[in-house]
């Protein structure tokens, strides 16, 4: 009587083996053990026993035969050995290259940052992402607010992280965090020696600004406005490292977030809290319509952690 799922008709050689059965197999030849198969393979030596015996069946064959504790392949053992042999070892590469690809180490990540981000925060967390995942390889764009769209919607890059919320229906905001207004004072200025740096202090002072319209505008504008502070603007900066390089030459203070201070700030300038300082939002910025990959998964909990631990401001 045939087993279930064999069809009686079908001679032993003609029965496929599993793969599961074709790396059973080929262990044992190369192990010539069934206790040191077992081990490699993480099953008991009764149930390797069961498949090596399971094989012979449909195959019709001896595959082995006892000398003491060694086990000794038969000619027909060795012929299969060789046909299977390249196969089990393209399977095995081809099993560690999928796990390269799901742990993201096979694919180029790109990701952008604006001027901000991009002075500190985000080569600090492509280091960190770097180390975990090994064999990554980064490129890291820095981009003005203005080509964060294009650069997501055809796929340049992967992901922005930036101070800017994007309102375009493709385009996901990932909040990562917040950090805090602060300013960055001429070391000879006599505010330098505020610890911390209130609104009214501001008034009537030389003042770097901003473009219109960007995050950084938006947050200090809001922020004088509220206070009904007035200050004597006497350049405006497109990039925050721009105005702190215009603040650096004494020009007068400016208001920055605080990742922007991360990074080198030039020697003539002190950078003070601001009491009651508003927030920026950091996001991570990608298109919904293209792959989300891991290495972006890990990139924005990188980020998280991050923002969450980033030094106080003494």
């Amino acid at each position: 009587m045939s087993k279930r799922g064999e069809n009686p008709q079908t001679p032993p050689s003609e029965r496929p083996l599993s793969l599961r059965q074709l790396e059973v197999f080929h262990t044992v030849m190369q192990m010539r053990s069934i206790t040191v198969a077992s081990k490699i393979l993480k099953v008991s030596q009764p149930s390797l026993s069961r498949t090596i015996r399971r094989i012979e069946d449909i195959l019709g064959i001896a595959l082995f035969s006892r000398d003491h504790n060694r086990l000794v392949p038969t000619s027909e053992a060795l012929e299969i050995f060789e046909e299977i042999d390249p196969l089990v070892r393209q399977l095995a590469a081809a099993s560690t290259q999928i796990g390269r690809i799901a742990s993201g180490e096979t694919a180029v990540f790109r990701v952008g940052a604006t001027a901000s981000a991009a002075r500190a925060l985000m080569p600090q967390a492509l280091r960190a992402l770097s180390e975990e995942v090994t064999g990554i390889e980064l490129f890291f764009d820095v981009l003005p607010v203005n080509q964060i769209e294009d650069y997501l919607l055809s796929g340049r890059g992967e992901a922005v992280v930036t101070l800017v919320v994007s309102d375009h229906p493709l385009i996901v905001n990932e909040p990562a965090g917040r950090i805090d207004l602060v300013a960055a004072i001429p070391r000879h200025h006599r505010l330098a020696a505020r610890d911390v740096i209130h609104a009214s202090d501001l008034e009537n002072e030389n003042f770097i600004s901003f473009e219109q319209g960007g995050a950084h505008q938006t947050v200090v504008d809001g922020f004088l406005r509220r206070s009904q502070v007035k200050v004597n603007i006497r350049a405006v900066a497109r990039f925050s490292d721009t105005a702190l390089a215009l603040a650096n030459e004494e020009m007068g203070i400016v208001l920055v977030d605080y990742l922007t201070t991360l990074g080198p700030v030039g020697g003539n300038l002190v950078v003070r809290p601001i009491h009651r300082a508003p927030q920026f939002e950091v996001s991570v910025l990608w298109n919904r319509q293209r792959p989300h990959s891991a290495n972006l998964k890990k990139l924005s909990e990188i980020l998280a952690i991050k923002l969450t631990d980033l030094p106080p401001l003494v």
